[in-house]
């Protein structure tokens, strides 16, 4: 080991000025590279905080309208438009279809923040849940039957397997689906 030494000292000391500046350059260009990688895993985890207090911000935009409107959500008991006709643009079914239509869009955003790894795992088993419980409503199933076809083929798969087997009865999951 001492002869590994010696070595190494006898080619340092062998080592003129040019050969020492660019050993001096490559440590200092080594430390600037782990400084950037750093700050870029720190920038990552961060840009993912923003975009998931946007989602939860949104979330509670659509639960404040459904609070301080109760009549735009449909009830399980109900029908699933509360008897009103499709054909009264102005009334209670079209609000109702629009307040739906946000969930949808927000469900849609959700999946899409799991597909990209912008949420965690126990947050997207909460998010999971809840849209779970809103296509049991007939209104929710209805509306969803309408508006498929204007979805993304893997979301529309996803809803259709959450509404087969429901948040109850599901498994593990897997980005950009249910396994």
């Amino acid at each position: 080991m001492i002869r590994g030494i010696s070595v190494f000292g006898d080619a340092a000391c062998a080592a003129g000025a040019p050969e020492m500046t660019n050993a001096g350059l490559l440590l200092v260009a080594s430390v600037g590279i782990i400084i950037t990688v750093t700050q870029l895993v720190l920038l990552r985890r961060q840009l993912k905080l923003d975009a998931l207090i946007k989602l939860i911000d949104s979330n509670r935009a659509i639960v404040a309208v459904g609070i301080d409107h109760p009549r735009v959500w449909p009830t399980p008991e109900g029908p699933p438009l509360g008897g009103i006709h499709d054909e009264d643009f102005l009334g209670e079914s079209n609000v109702r279809r629009r307040y739906l239509q946000l969930w949808i869009n927000h469900m849609q955003l959700m999946w899409g923040a799991w597909r990209l790894g912008v949420i965690s795992r126990e947050e997207w088993n909460a998010y999971r849940l809840d849209m779970a419980d809103l296509l049991r409503l007939p209104a929710s199933r209805d509306h969803w039957d309408r508006v498929a076809r204007f979805y993304p083929k893997g979301f529309r798969r996803f809803i259709a397997e959450l509404r087969q087997r429901g948040a109850a009865t599901a498994g593990p999951e897997e980005k950009g689906g249910i396994v």
